[in-house]
């Protein structure tokens, strides 16, 4: 601590010095150049002789003056007034530039010059033109007394530069005497210096001892170390001491190290990002790095290489310290790869979460019913749009409702009481059927779930109030029901008889000409036989699909199925039927999983598969696209064929209804709406995008598949 007091102290004192020294050399430079500025300036001098120019101009310009009174003719140009003038007005503008004019005003006649140079510059225009005798005169005597006021500050410059000149010589002498100082404070501070200087080398000579001998301890040091690695290496990366930690890493030893350039040395210093770590510790910038490697003995390891610049000498080397830290790196990645597991697994439950979370809201929202849930204090925690469209509230109810006032809104509907205008915490449970407006009833039903939160359901019971109505609606219903089954049983009987011609028209001649039918008519027989028989198939089948689906027997046993293949392997038995088709696919390479029945959505794309090639005449195209849009998977088939008028696309899905394009077209109305109702299980439903005489495109969505959903079906 003394040694640092002492050596902080010396170099306080000798930068003392040296800024003595500056200050001094500086101060005296400075005196010295405003002394030799001063001798190289003599404006007394010049001031005189521009005021005799000035003044011999002013007696001339007053004597062309008094011969232009007296209406003398000059002989040339240059003794006119007008020509004088200009000469006295250059010489009077000198006069009042910045350094003769600093001296005018120190002798006081500043104000007069600028004077009779305004005079002289508005009366140039007269003395260009003619000039009166008169004004010749009057100029004469004012330019007169000109002359004689520059005579005397000719004088008065004179006087001035006498008192100047020895103020300077004052000035000088004060000079000389600071100049003798300051070249006694240089001297002092250059022998101060010197001493410093001397001792400085003795000083260093010392260092140089110690610093050997803390350099043999270190090495000492750093041979003994033995649990990490230690290189020390110059600038050009050659190695200049290897301790035996290093040795152990990478089997070599020292005077095999010593000498060479590490990159030479062993594969772990011959990569780029290593090499530009050490490069840069030589630099005076520090870096670490982890190295992920095989070791010799064929097992994973990993080096840490911390790099740091070392000033040693005047030189600039590097230091690197190698540490096997192999057990360290396995344990990070395996808490890396549990981490990331978790990660996984956490996004996958929140997803289902917020996936149910939404479709409980768009449940909510779509329900036909009013639904609001409120605190145990009556403050509003959600509502969907039938509650704020219900009348009372949307004529009595603002933006804040509370339970309070969410009840009073019905104190004066018909069926209600007291407790409804009274309602206040802790509420308790009510139902009232009340008439909200003409013809209009609704049930308003409030129940507690776990004691802190109070359900609102609002429930439309028109219908129950108006049995009248609703009996005559549902007779009414049932008439034109039996008259849709009337025509679908004469429709069906109808469909049923041609399948059975053909059936018996080829029967019949494979009968009576038997033997003399060649093999390509009867396998033309045969086929038609086969394709009659289907068609019967496929009528029985959608008679008795419906039937189930009224009879809700119809089981749904959703799975996971990868949507392209399923679409796939439909077209596929398709094409066996219809050769003629062109299908056409725009799927994704990667699989669709969806949760559905897959015998169930079969029927589905069958049906639209079918009815776009049977109604896109004799050369049928068809495209079926799939693709992902969220948590749906969509399915489009889109024809080229007749299309469905516009008008008849809302009916498009009835039971046993045909658009009038497909008039003389085989058909039963049933596979469209047998399709619909199977989304409809499913919690989807098919879309419908056409155009008469231009096609049709038919899009139905099913859910994604999820981990849940997955592992539920395995």
């Amino acid at each position: 601590m003394k040694f640092s007091l002492n050596g902080y102290k010396a170099a306080l004192v000798t930068l003392i010095a040296i800024v003595s020294l500056v200050i001094c050399l500086a101060f005296s430079v400075v005196r010295l150049y405003e002394v030799e500025r001063a001798l190289r300036t003599d404006g007394m001098y010049s001031s005189i002789w521009f005021v005799s120019q000035a003044q011999f101009e002013a007696a001339v310009f007053a004597e062309s003056l008094a011969r232009k009174a007296a209406n003398e003719i000059f002989d040339t140009s240059d003794q006119e007034p007008g020509f004088r003038a200009n000469i006295l007005i250059s010489r009077l503008a000198v006069l009042l530039e910045r350094d003769n004019g600093q001296v005018f005003e120190e002798i006081g006649l500043l104000a007069d010059l600028k004077q009779a140079y305004l005079q002289l510059t508005l009366a140039e225009t007269q003395l260009q033109g003619e000039i009166t005798p008169q004004s010749a005169g009057l100029l004469r005597e004012q330019f007169h007394d000109l002359a004689y006021k520059l005579r005397e500050a000719a004088n008065k410059i004179v006087v001035l530069g006498r008192e100047q000149a020895a103020a300077k010589r004052t000035a000088y002498l004060r000079v000389v005497f600071e100049s003798f100082a300051f070249l006694t404070g240089i001297v002092l501070s250059a022998v101060f210096l010197l001493v410093r200087l001397f001792k400085g080398v003795q000083e260093a000579s010392q260092a140089k001892q110690l610093l050997k001998q803390e350099q043999e301890l270190s090495d000492l040091v750093i041979s003994n170390i033995s649990n990490q690695g230690i290189v020390m290496f110059d600038s050009q990366l050659r190695c200049l001491l290897w301790n035996p930690g290093m040795e152990d890493l990478l089997s070599i030893k020292p005077e095999q190290a010593v000498g060479q350039r590490l990159d030479e040395l062993d594969r772990l210093f011959g990569k780029s990002e290593i090499i530009s770590a050490l490069t840069q510790a030589t630099d005076g910038t520090s870096a670490v790095l982890e190295d992920e490697a095989v070791s010799p003995e064929g097992h994973e390891r990993c080096l840490e290489i911390n790099c740091f610049p070392v000033y040693m000498a005047e030189r600039k080397l590097g230091i690197a310290f190698v540490r096997d830290v192999t057990e360290q790196w396995l344990a990070r990645k395996q808490a890396e790869r549990q981490n990331f597991d978790l990660e996984i697994k956490v996004l996958q439950r929140t997803a289902a979460l917020r996936q149910a979370e939404r479709r409980l809201i768009a449940a909510i929202n779509s329900a036909s019913e009013g639904f609001a849930a409120f605190d145990w204090t009556g403050k509003l925690l959600f509502a969907n749009e039938q509650i704020w469209a219900a009348s009372p509230v949307s004529l009595w109810c603002g933006e804040e409702m509370s339970l309070s006032v969410f009840l009073r809104c019905f104190a004066m509907c018909e069926g209600a009481d007291e407790r409804l205008l009274n309602a206040q915490p802790p509420f308790e449970e009510i139902e009232f059927d009340l008439l909200i407006r003409k013809d209009s009833w609704a049930r308003l039903s409030l129940a507690k779930a776990d004691g802190a939160t109070i359900f609102v359901r609002l429930t439309d019971i028109t219908g129950y109030k108006q049995v009248a109505r609703a009996l005559e609606s549902a007779l009414q219903r049932e008439r034109e029901t039996t008259n849709a089954y009337r025509n679908f049983v004469s429709m069906v009987s109808h469909q049923f008889r041609t399948p059975l011609a053909i059936l018996d028209s080829s029967a019949q001649r494979i009968l009576r000409r038997g033997a003399e039918l060649t093999q390509d008519e009867l396998v033309t027989r045969v086929q038609k036989i086969r394709n009659a028989g289907s068609r019967l198939t496929r009528l029985v089948d959608s008679v008795l699909n419906a039937a189930k689906l009224d009879a809700g027997t119809i089981e749904l046993n959703p799975t996971s199925y990868n949507l392209v293949d399923l679409v796939m392997d439909i077209c596929e038995r398709q094409r066996e039927v219809s050769a003629q088709a062109d299908i056409r696919f725009d799927v994704p390479d990667v699989p669709v999983r969806v949760y559905c029945d897959g015998m169930l959505i079969e029927q589905v794309v069958v049906n639209l598969l079918s009815n776009a090639i049977k109604y896109s005449g004799d050369s049928p195209v068809v495209e079926i696209k799939i693709w992902m849009d969220g948590s749906r998977a969509f399915c489009s088939v889109r024809d080229w064929g007749i299309g469905i008028p516009a008008d008849e696309l809302p009916k498009i899905f009835d039971r046993f209804y045909r658009a009038r394009t497909a008039s003389g077209i085989a058909g039963t109305g049933i596979g469209l709406n047998f399709a619909q109702k199977i989304m409809h299980l499913h919690g989807g439903e098919i879309q419908v995008e056409s155009y008469e005489a231009a096609g049709s495109l038919f899009t139905f969505d099913l859910p994604i598949a999820n981990a849940d959903q997955a592992q539920q079906a395995a």
